[in-house]
């Protein structure tokens, strides 16, 4: 007799317990965005950088969910802080785990399109970037605010269709949309 739930997990369990199928997808998923932690990204001096980053978050938050999407988006802040020896500093921690919140709410069991993935990254630059970085910025390093908020902005207004059109790329990929339907929480 074949066992349907190895295509079909369940949503989370009895009474919110995660299965050992789901922790196995949420520990490979946690891998996966270390991995793509190590991809070098284009450094724009110390405040801002440009990197693939945001991949790993979409497509975690879009399998697992937005309250898991928090849980793993923290975990990998914290684990790569402590693998790269990083100071750590609970407001980026904080950042990620918005993030996951924000692509969670828009691409879990919803479809992938060009509006719900531009409102998630357009809701990310606003609020996690702009927002709550800029301010883990002032706090860390006490600069004015007009002296490092021209550039982190140039490089949302950047990222912001950037990001849009790589992640729509990405959620048309058939493997890609196979792998959501298969594993999806």
């Amino acid at each position: 007799m074949e066992n349907t739930n190895i295509n079909h997990p369940k949503v989370y369990g009895k009474k919110g317990k995660l299965s050992t199928l789901q922790l196995t997808i949420m520990a490979l998923l946690l891998a996966f965005r270390i991995l793509l932690g190590y991809i070098p990204s284009l450094r724009l001096g110390e405040i801002a950088s440009v990197g693939i980053g945001f991949l790993g978050t979409a497509l975690s938050s879009a399998i697992i969910g937005p309250w898991w999407g928090i849980i793993l988006s923290m975990l990998t802040d914290i684990i790569t802080a402590l693998i790269d020896g990083y100071t750590f500093f609970f407001g980026y921690t904080l950042s990620a785990g918005v993030g996951g919140l924000i692509y969670g709410l828009f691409l879990w069991r919803k479809e992938h399109n060009w509006k719900n993935i531009f409102l998630s990254v357009l809701l990310i630059t606003i609020f996690v970037n702009l927002g709550l970085g800029s301010l883990w910025v002032r706090m860390m390093s006490g600069q004015a605010w007009k002296a490092f908020m021209p550039l982190r902005i140039a490089k949302n207004a950047f990222t912001l269709p950037t990001n849009t059109l790589i992640l729509l790329f990405v959620f048309k990929i058939p493997m890609i949309q196979k792998l959501i339907k298969k594993y999806q929480f």
